[in-house]
Formats: structure tokens, sequence, C-alpha cells
């Protein structure tokens, strides 16, 4: 198939999915590990680590939006509109969870904003899974017309693809916290990330199991219309588990930056094998990228204005992360 601007729009908006998901997924996990202690210490030290970088991690999510609505506005009129109840979770929680971020800071009793930052993040990881769940699932169009229910994005897929980035969200947090902290705090992070680790590769086998048998989710396995899996999806699927038993092997060996390394390359096998099996689509069943692009002038103008923002927005983040790099400082924790 020829390559055309529409096209490199679609690997551009999966690129930037990709570093929100991989970014602000370990600053979501460490939010839903906070629920697993009752230590304030511990808290304190864990949302010290993320202190720096959750705001920065969260460009991404923004500059996500912009390209959707510039680049495919039929996919933000439309399927946007479709999933207006996710959606507006979403922002609660969003709320939430920042809130609770930003008041346990400077609120003399820390254990109720503690709660809500949390929670806030447990219901932002669930609000991810049903609306990206929603669109995946497939989603039925005359035109500009959405011909489904207001709760079609509520289904056992989209439970499975929301519990399954509750457990990958909270892996990567361990992770980052193995990276962030030492001592008990690190080694309680450790087995954390072999727990959620677990429970991952867990839910990611449950729910190819689901699109195994479910006849109507071929497309996203490279089979559409069909059961089974496509040889393609097949071997990436094989470098996803590779890195995950890399994960595991470096928690055990008491390594400090190669659990989220592994978990950073594990996450593009597992954007690889979905984002290949989906392409043309952009929302299935039957709306390609090419048919909810913009006009191709439209999209080599914002090429060229994205080309030259992308690489400014890649070395401010770069560099966030060098000036607030090492360990989370003792007095952070205390």
């Amino acid at each position: 198939m020829d390559m055309n601007v529409a096209d490199v729009w679609y690997w551009i908006m999966a690129v930037l999915l990709w570093l929100y998901v991989f970014t602000d997924g370990f600053d979501l996990g460490v939010g839903i590990l906070c629920l697993h202690t009752e230590s304030e210490a511990w808290r304190e030290a864990m949302t010290a680590s993320i202190d720096s970088v959750w705001h920065a991690n969260q460009t991404w999510l923004v500059m996500l939006g912009g390209v959707l609505f510039g680049a495919f506005p039929l996919v933000y009129g439309t399927v946007l509109a479709a999933l207006y109840l996710p959606a507006g979770f979403l922002l609660f929680a969003f709320m939430a969870r920042g809130i609770g971020l930003e008041y346990r800071a400077e609120a003399d009793r820390k254990r109720p904003w503690s709660l809500v930052f949390g929670w806030g993040s447990l219901a932002v990881a669930l609000a991810h899974g049903f609306l990206l769940g929603g669109i995946l699932q497939g989603m039925p169009f005359d035109g500009l017309r959405f011909l489904g229910g207001a709760f079609d994005w509520f289904s056992p897929f989209t439970i499975l693809v929301g519990l399954t980035l509750v457990c990958l969200y909270a892996m990567f947090g361990a992770a980052w916290l193995v990276l962030k902290t030492d001592g008990e705090l690190q080694a309680q992070a450790r087995l954390w990330g072999l727990r959620y680790g677990s429970a991952t590769v867990a839910m990611l086998v449950l729910l190819v199991g689901y699109i195994l048998l479910d006849g109507n989710l071929g497309h996203l396995v490279g089979r559409p219309g069909q059961r089974g899996l496509s040889p393609g999806f097949v071997l990436l699927l094989v470098g996803a588990v590779l890195c995950a038993a890399l994960y595991f092997r470096a928690l055990g060996k008491g390594w400090e930056r190669r659990p989220l390394l592994y978990c950073a390359v594990m996450l593009v096998f597992v954007f690889a094998a979905f984002g290949t099996s989906l392409f043309p689509l952009i929302v299935p069943p039957g709306v390609t990228a090419r048919a909810a692009a913009a006009p191709a002038p439209m999209l080599r103008v914002m090429l060229a204005v994205v080309g030259g923002l992308l690489p400014v927005l890649v070395f401010y983040n770069a560099y966030q992360y060098r000036v607030f790099g090492g360990k989370v400082a003792p007095e952070d924790g205390a």
C-alpha cells in the first residue's frame, strides 16, 4: 500500500499515544500503588518522585488531542461525541487526581488527599480503558451519524482493557519507584513490580484469548472478520512476552534502570502488534485514516509545524528528566 500524508499522521499519532501511555502510565501507577501502603512517609517519597515530571508527562495528551483535532477532525468530532460518558468520567478523574496530589502537599492531614490521589489515578486508568476499548471494539457509523447507543462503550471487552491498563500502569509505577527510591521502599516496589507484572501478563493473555474467540474483534489481530491470530501479530506478541521475562529477571537481579527500560520496549511491541494489525483503520470496523483525515494541504502544513515543535518537546522533556534525575532525597520522604 502506498503511504500518503494521512498514513504518516496515523503513525505520528501512534508514537504520541505511546509516549503518553508510557510516561503518564508510570505516574498513574505510582498513584495506584499509593493505595497499597498506609505509611504517609512512603507516600511522601512516592509522590515526590513524580512531582517534577507529572505535568510534563501530560503534554503528550495535549499534543495528542491537538493532532486528533487537526489531522483527523472526523474522529475528533464524531467518535468523542459518542463517548461522552467515559470522556466525562475521565475529566472528573483527572481533576480528582490533580486536586489530591496538589492539596496533599499543603495539607496537615495528608491521608484523605492521598486517597483522593490514589483513587483518582485508578479511575483515570479505568477511563482510559473504557475509551480505548470503546473505539477498538468498533463503532457503527452512517456517514457522520453514530448508530450505537450511549452505553455501547461498556462491555466485557472494555472492562478487560480497563483492568489491563490498571495492572500495566501499576507495573510501570513499580519500575519507576525501583529507579527513584532505595531501602525498604525500593524493596517493596520490587515486590509490587513482580505482582503487577504477573497480573499484566495474565490480563494480556485473557485479552488476547477473548479477541481470539470473538470473530468480531479479528481486526485487532490481523484477522478481520475471522477468529485466530495473524503470524505478524503472534511474532510481535512474542517480543512483548520476552520483554516481560527480561523485566522479571531485572527485578530479581536487583537492577534499577532496566525494569523501566524493559517496560518501555514491551509497550513498543504491544503497540506495534495492535497498530500494524489495525492499520489502515482508525475507527473500526470501517473508518480508515485516509477517510477521516483533513485535506492533504492542511496535513502538510501541520506536518511542518508539528515537525518543528516535536523535537523541542522531546528535548524539553529529556532535559527535565536529566535535571530532576537521581533518587528521591531523604528529606522529600520525611
